[in-house]
């Protein structure tokens, strides 16, 4: 039979022993510096000038001085003024006090076990906080995961996250789910273009967008969504850019979506009803629709709608809308003609007019007409310094064979340009 324990080497007490407490007590003495191990250093070459009752440390240096000569790789203990120590084995664990490290003995040396778990490689599986399997060999389960530049080697500060596939014809993309059911998949899916794609069950995908990898263009999904005609006809909440709308209904607003565009074709007699508040139209009143008729619309960020570039599908412009014809306005006609007119009473015989909208590029002419006075009295408006911002009007009385300026003259006037 052995005098010592396998493990820890404890000295046994032999029968019929003289003095079994020098033993029972050198035993317990060894499970006091061994059992729960916390040493306070090991870089230390020599024993301390000062050493506590009971204290510990890892004697690692090859050929270590004073007390501790003889005692490299073990672990020492000091009590009654004496230093023991114990030779480690295998798997033996050591808290180091100064380091904040555990250390574990491998047989022939003591390693970091923090250092060893940052330089593990290989590993066929990790999971964190989950349980890893053959298909998801890394898991990770979290609220929120960060990767982020290397300011510790330090790197460059690039961050970048590579997904290699085999060839083209396989997958390398980032899988979106709900309840671990596929809901969007973004990235080179059997091409190498880089697509989107979006599924409402988890099986039946569709391509919502594609970039192309050889001219870098990029296709949105061209899928027309039927509407029927509405007081409300929601073209936000359509969900695809391109959106037919049925019937003849009065549609006096597209909806509430904000920062919409939609291409919009009409299949009936709908009647678009206008309001710069909610529906502004380009003629600036309703507008009836015919089948094949087509606009682009647009909502800002109010979620108020604009109707651009309606074009009938029988190719004749627009009416220009109902005018108010006051005293003074303009309208715009098809082609890009502008007509502006207004009507001048001024003291003076000679007087600068400014148009309401300066033509953006020339005015072709103006014509003005004073109206006619009581008496024998004739009037007659001359127009001269025409431009694109305006004109002098000139206003004169032919009487008793005689021609004066004459002020006080309500005279029209009307302007063409462009």
């Amino acid at each position: 039979m052995s005098d010592a324990t396998p493990h820890l080497g404890l000295p046994l007490i032999a029968a019929s022993q003289a003095q079994k407490h020098v033993t029972h007590n050198e035993a317990l003495s060894l499970l006091d510096a061994l059992v729960q191990l916390a040493c306070l250093d090991k870089d230390f070459t020599a024993p301390p000038p000062s050493p506590a009752e009971g204290d510990r440390y890892l004697v690692v240096a090859a050929e270590p001085g004073g007390a501790w000569a003889g005692l490299t790789g073990q672990v020492v203990r000091y009590g009654d003024g004496v230093w023991t120590g114990a030779v480690p084995r295998a798997g033996w664990l050591a808290w180091l006090i100064d380091e904040a490290d555990l250390y574990v003995f491998d047989g022939a040396a003591w390693t970091s076990l923090s250092r060893t778990l940052t330089a593990i490689q290989s590993v066929s599986r990790l999971g964190i906080n989950t349980g890893a399997d053959a298909t998801n060999r890394l898991a990770v389960k979290a609220d929120a995961a960060l990767l982020t530049w290397d300011d510790a080697t330090p790197g460059s500060g690039d961050m970048r996250v590579f997904v290699n596939r085999k060839a083209a014809a396989r997958d390398a993309a980032l899988v979106f789910e709900t309840g671990y059911a596929a809901r969007a998949m973004l990235g080179t899916i059997g091409s190498d273009d880089f697509s989107l794609k979006v599924s409402p069950d988890g099986s039946a995908f569709a391509t919502a967008l594609t970039a192309s990898a050889r001219t870098g263009g990029i296709d949105f999904a061209s899928a027309e969504t039927a509407l029927a005609a509405a007081p409300i006809t929601d073209l936000g909440g359509a969900g695809t850019r391109r959106v037919l709308v049925t019937g003849a209904a009065r549609i006096a607003s597209f909806g509430a979506a904000a920062d919409r565009e939609r291409f919009v074709r009409f299949s009936g007699a709908a009647t678009l009803v206008h309001d710069p508040e909610a529906l502004a139209l380009p003629t600036r009143a309703d507008l009836v629709t015919a089948p094949d008729d087509t606009c682009i619309a647009t909502s800002d960020a109010a979620g108020r709608w604009r109707v651009h570039h309606y074009q009938r599908a029988d190719g004749t412009p627009l009416a220009t809308g109902a005018q108010v014809l006051g005293a003074t306005g303009s309208v715009r006609l098809p082609g890009g003609l502008i007509v502006q007119w207004g009507l001048v009473t001024a003291a003076d015989a000679d007087v600068a007019v400014a148009f309401g909208t300066a033509f953006p590029g020339s005015c072709l002419g103006v014509w003005a007409q004073p109206v006619a006075g009581a008496g024998a009295a004739l009037y007659a408006a001359q127009v001269s310094d025409v431009a694109v911002a305006g004109f002098t009007l000139r206003t004169r009385r032919a009487m008793a064979g005689s021609v004066a300026g004459a002020g006080s003259v309500p005279t029209y006037w009307l302007a063409l340009g462009a």
